[in-house]
């Protein structure tokens, strides 16, 4: 964290207008952490915080929980795998590039899904 912190502290003015204008770019990043690190909460326990610390609404910070479920991007996951070598009908497949599978497009829908309607309860009822 203390190198999160460094990091921040020397761009904190930009990134505080950048989030602060276009506030998806929390959601985009909590997204991208969440396939580095493999974990939902160890991603939402590493940007919740500096999203905070940026000045995030925390309504915002709530209806963009969904996108911290970014593992599916890279068929590394072990249920993922499993459904692949499970398949007998050869629909569920890894396509010539590793980013081209049968998980990408339904998870994309369902994470932005997600918070998209997070967003409208979150600015609805909060």
């Amino acid at each position: 964290m203390r190198i999160l912190s460094i990091y921040i502290k020397g761009h904190s003015l930009v990134l505080e207008d950048v989030v602060q204008a276009q506030p998806w770019t929390y959601a985009l990043v909590l997204f991208l952490v969440s396939k580095l690190v493999n974990s939902q909460a160890a991603a939402l326990t590493a940007i919740a915080p500096m999203g905070l610390q940026l000045g995030v609404d925390p309504k915002l910070l709530i209806a963009f929980f969904p996108a911290a479920y970014g593992y599916f991007v890279l068929p590394t996951y072990p249920s993922d795998l499993a459904c692949i070598g499970f398949d007998r009908s050869g629909t569920t497949k890894i396509g010539k590039f590793i980013i081209n599978h049968s998980f990408l497009l339904p998870g994309l829908l369902g994470v932005s899904g997600a918070c998209t309607v997070g967003y409208i309860l979150a600015s609805t009822f909060m």
